[in-house]
C-alpha cells in the first residue's frame, strides 16, 4: 500500500508499506493492503508504519546511505485519512 502523510507545511513522507496503525477518533485501527475505501478522522497519538523495506537516508555530512530500519513513527495531534485503490492520503496537523 502507497502511504502519504502530509501537513499543511510540507509533504513528511512517502513510500509503501506493509501496514498502517492510525489513531481514529474512537480509538486505534490498523490497514493493510488492498483495504476497502474508507475516509476516518484522527485524533493526537502516533502513526506507526511498517515500511516495505528498509527505510534509507543520506548522510549529508558523508553522502553515504543510513539504514533506519522498517519502522516509522509519526506524532499528530489530528487530521484525517483517505483509503482508496490501494493507496492511504493521510492529512495532519
Amino acid at each position: 500500500m502507497t502511504v502519504e502523510i502530509i501537513t499543511p507545511e510540507r509533504l513528511l513522507f512517502v513510500g509503501e508499506v506493509k501496514a498502517i496503525q492510525l489513531p481514529g477518533k474512537d480509538g486505534l485501527f490498523q490497514l493493510l493492503d488492498n483495504h476497502a475505501p474508507l475516509i476516518a478522522s484522527l485524533g493526537k497519538g502516533s502513526i506507526k508504519m511498517d515500511l516495505a523495506k528498509a527505510y534509507e537516508r543520506t548522510d549529508s555530512s558523508s553522502n553515504k546511505l543510513i539504514s533506519e530500519g522498517q519502522s516509522l513513527k509519526v506524532d499528530i495531534s489530528g487530521g484525517v485519512v483517505e483509503v482508496s485503490a490501494n493507496k492511504a492520503i493521510v492529512l495532519v496537523s
